[in-house]
């Protein structure tokens, strides 16, 4: 039973990874790697949370900083 639990939270957050990766890729429209300010407006959410999540303050969103989503 414990074996079964364990993969099943295993699969649980692989597929939130994968949610986060689309998302990701959905608002870095210039495929750059980035998402700018402008670009974040398309999730009230994630524009919401820019300032906190952009650590390094450079006005984007790395692939990295993102994933803290």
């Amino acid at each position: 039973m414990k074996k079964l639990l364990i993969l099943g939270l295993c699969a649980l957050a692989s597929t939130a990874v994968l949610a986060d990766e689309a998302l990701f890729t959905q608002l870095d429209t210039d495929s750059d790697g980035f998402i700018s300010i402008s670009e974040s407006v398309a999730d009230s959410d994630v524009s919401a949370k820019f300032a906190e999540l952009d650590t390094n303050v450079d006005g984007y969103l790395s692939a990295e900083e993102f994933a803290n989503y």
